[in-house]
Formats: C-alpha cells, sequence, structure tokens
C-alpha cells in the first residue's frame, strides 16, 4: 500500500494533477475496504470447505476400516460353509428336525446378509423369511404346554415388491413379548395378500414384566426404526393400528404395494 501511494504521489507532481492523486486515494481505499475483505472472504470458505471434506475423508476411511474389519472377523461364506456341514451331519445321523431347523437359519442368514440390503424385494421372499422364523421359533417352543400359537399365512400368490424386514418385527416383537413360562399365553398371527396390498394381524397375550424371560429386551427400538421406513417408503400407502389391554396386544399393518 506504501508503494503504490509513493507511485501515485510522484505521478501526481510530476504531472501536476490532483486528479491523479485522488485516484490513488481511491484505489487504495478500495483495495483496503474491497478487495482485501472480499478475497479474504472466499478463501476462509475456501479453507472451511478444504476442512470439512478433510473430515469426512477421514470418517469415510474409518467407517471403511472398521467394516473392512467385521468382515475379516466373520466370514460369512465360512458360516454358511459351517451351517451346510452341521446339515449334513445331521442329515447322516437321521435328525430330521435339526437338519430342517439349520437349513431355515442358513436361508435367514443369507437374507439378512444380502436381501435385507436392498431397497425393495418380491413379496415372496419377506414371506418365506417370515415362515422360516415361525418354524424355528415353534421348534424352540413345541414343548411349551401353556402356548397356544396360531399362524395362517396366505396360501396365494402374493405379487409385488416390498421394502425388506417391515413384516418380521411385529412377529418377533410377539414371540419376545407375548410368551410366560408360569401362565397362559397365546400369539395368533394372519397374514393375507390382496390386489396389489398386504395385511398382518398380530395379537399376543400380555403378562407382567417379571414375568417376561428377558424384561430388560424392550427398547422398542426396532419397531421405531419400522415406522420410519413405512413413513419414508410409504407415505399416506400404509396403516399401523396397534392398540393394546391389560391381557392383550395387537397389532394390525396394511402396505399398499403399488
Amino acid at each position: 500500500m506504501a508503494v503504490i501511494s509513493i507511485v501515485f504521489f510522484i505521478i501526481a507532481v510530476e504531472n501536476n494533477a490532483e486528479e491523479i492523486l485522488l485516484f490513488g486515494v481511491g484505489m487504495i481505499f478500495l483495495l483496503l475496504f474491497v478487495v482485501f475483505p472480499l478475497s479474504n472472504l472466499v478463501f476462509r470458505k475456501y479453507e472451511d470447505y478444504i476442512g470439512k471434506i478433510d473430515t469426512l475423508s477421514v470418517q469415510v476411511n474409518e467407517s471403511t476400516a472398521n467394516l473392512s474389519f467385521l468382515r475379516s472377523q466373520i466370514n460369512p461364506h465360512f458360516l454358511f460353509n459351517a451351517l451346510n456341514t452341521l446339515y449334513g451331519a445331521a442329515l447322516m445321523e437321521n435328525a430330521e428336525k435339526t437338519s430342517d431347523g439349520i437349513q431355515k437359519l442358513g436361508d435367514m442368514m443369507r437374507f439378512m446378509l444380502h436381501e435385507n440390503q436392498m431397497d425393495k424385494i418380491p413379496l415372496t421372499r419377506e414371506i418365506d423369511y417370515l415362515r422360516n422364523y415361525l418354524d424355528l421359533q415353534m421348534l424352540r417352543f413345541k414343548n411349551e404346554s401353556n402356548l397356544e400359537v396360531e399362524i395362517k399365512l396366505s396360501d396365494e400368490i402374493c405379487e409385488g415388491s416390498i421394502a425388506p424386514m417391515l413384516l418380521i418385527p411385529y412377529v418377533e416383537n410377539a414371540f419376545k413379548h407375548g410368551i410366560s413360562t408360569k401362565s397362559k399365553s397365546w400369539i395368533k398371527i394372519n397374514l393375507r395378500c390382496l390386489q396389489g396390498s398386504v395385511h398382518l394381524d398380530v395379537v399376543n397375550s400380555i403378562h407382567p414384566k417379571k414375568q417376561i424371560e428377558d424384561p430388560r429386551d424392550e427398547s422398542g427400538i426396532g419397531l421405531e426404526n419400522v415406522k420410519s421406513r413405512l413413513a419414508h417408503f410409504y407415505p399416506q400407502k400404509h396403516n399401523l393400528t396397534i392398540v393394546a389391554n391389560d391381557t392383550e396386544h395387537f397389532v394390525h399393518l396394511s402396505v399398499q404395494l403399488s
């Protein structure tokens, strides 16, 4: 700024022109109060953006490293190979129920690893997953004399696609909280497909918290997640009704697939 002032002062003196000096003063004020502040603002914004990009890059790299670590710890191929080995051993020992359970568990794991990551899957695959889950639960609770389970799944061809894991959480919740080892329990599940829609009704008994097998496991995070996904994927195209009294918990879910 001093050099610019001296140059304009010399030129003004040599040419005896005050307007040149005034022009120089104006140029200095323009640089001081317009050009420099604007350039500083632009550079600060640029540095902020660079900093944010660096931070995001670090977070992405950390997430990628964590995901790679988890995948290296539990290799899906190893799990499937182990299940196939157990399945073959159960067949050789004529343990039909055990082999059937292992096969269904393998199908559920495959669903969770692959199809569960998609936005939409065939409705038939969602129902297959639900059937496998129910079969495994019945294998687990088959000797419970206080438990009455009534399952009705539509035998019709259910066409269309649906976001994965929208049906199973409500059924899982019924088995998680609707069974008591000390008093009579019941679970009733009815799933039916209509033209362009699917409907699920789940009714289960309610018991005091002290009689539930694991009273700590009642966060409901999974159900809140389902509500958020329903609102995201099916706005104005779903109906969720949840009603409970002293003895029973009822859920009705309808989803328009078209």
